[in-house]
């Protein structure tokens, strides 16, 4: 009996000593004993200044068809996220493509997001010179969604010949006037939405589906002042977010941004407009839509914001609400006190750096396949 289970042992032995033979050897990195590799985005964002990683954090517009000394001086100091360009910057093809050569020159090693609205319709830049496509609503009539995929690799084309990598397009809410939705139905506007993306997906060149989570509704313009939906949640859900939500659906690793609008909806959020609210933009967007692209608010000189919050709290509490980037489109001298502001947010501590710190390597990863 003895004889037997030593024996039994001596086999168990065996099977364990053979076990950890044959085991497979762990890849080298966190929990293994070996270091894991540096991460250069990670690197990068370690060694930004406040200041730096402030610029990153925003999206701003131009005065004029050259950047300014001042302009320059800024982007030298702390580079810009993005530029934003309207008809003030555009004078003809040549001129909009050395200027957005000068701009990536003025970059330097992070490379820079240049922008304009090419929606199509009325909502279009250059109109003399460069031929803007059909609106969306007249996209929409044909009933085909493959043309907004034509249209969207055309328009695309176009821009990257300009320097241009992003697009504020296409527009995802249900409804809207001067011919900007696709569809007042939702599931219609949702398939057109999804084409329009993969026609710049086709091309290469960087959309933002905007205006979430919807403003088909709003009666106003947040140009001008405060907007309010009040659609109940159900409706909202059924209806406006649709799009936005199919749209992630079809890319669950989106190659586009993600635009939020300045409007009221007090069924998501009864105190905040949702480019301010972690509701819309934490609760909603990132945990429950799962979108990990960048966030991007609409501008916020424009009167829904600019109206009622000093533009320097509305951008930290934008930024802290969870956007990964503040567009200010308008007025240089707000567009230095917006970046003093968020830099001595990020230097407090008032925007906690684990949350700034992922908004970087979302920008900055991103920006990797320009």
């Amino acid at each position: 009996m003895k004889k037997l289970w030593f024996c039994i042992g001596c086999f168990l032995v065996l099977v364990a000593f053979g076990g950890m033979m044959l085991r497979p050897r762990l890849p080298e990195g966190p929990g293994s004993g070996q270091p894991a590799k540096p991460d250069p985005i990670t690197e990068k964002i370690a060694a930004m200044t406040p200041e730096e990683k402030a610029g990153q954090l925003m999206l701003v517009g131009l005065e004029g068809r050259t950047p300014s000394e001042a302009f320059q001086q800024e982007m030298k100091d702390h580079p810009y996220g993005g530029v934003i360009l309207f008809d003030r910057n555009m004078e003809n093809p040549a001129q909009v493509k050395a200027l957005t050569g000068r701009l990536q020159d003025l970059s330097g090693d992070i490379p820079l997001f240049i922008g304009l609205d090419e929606e199509g319709g009325q909502v279009a830049r250059m109109k003399d010179t460069l031929p803007a496509p059909p609106s969306q609503a007249a996209i929409g009539a044909t009933g085909n969604p493959d043309m907004a995929q034509k249209w969207a690799a055309e328009t695309g084309r176009q821009l990257k010949q300009l320097g241009i990598n992003l697009n504020l397009a296409p527009v995802a809410d249900v409804g809207s006037g001067a011919g900007r939705s696709y569809s007042k139905h939702p599931a219609t506007a949702a398939k057109f939405v999804e084409r329009a993306l993969a026609g710049y997906q086709q091309v290469h060149l960087m959309a933002c589906v905007k205006h979430f989570p919807g403003l088909g509704k709003g009666q106003e313009d947040t140009h001008k002042g405060r907007v309010t939906v009040s659609a109940s949640r159900e409706t909202l859900e059924r209806e406006d977010l649709l799009p936005f939500r199919e749209a992630l659906e079809k890319f669950p690793e989106p190659r586009f941004a993600m635009m939020v609008t300045h409007v009221d909806y007090p069924a998501l959020d009864p105190d905040w407009p949702a480019s301010l609210s972690r509701k819309v933009m934490g609760d909603l967007l990132r945990n429950r839509l799962h979108f990990d692209g960048i966030i991007m608010t609409d501008d916020l000189t424009m009167g829904a914001i600019a109206g009622s919050w000093p533009l320097e709290e509305a951008a930290v509490r934008a930024l802290g609400a969870g956007a990964d980037q503040v567009m200010v489109c308008h007025d240089p001298e707000a567009i230095r006190k917006v970046h003093q502001a968020i830099a001595a947010a990020i230097r407090e501590g008032k925007l906690p750096k684990d949350q700034v710190d992922r908004s970087l390597y979302r920008i900055l990863k991103t920006k990797e396949s320009l």
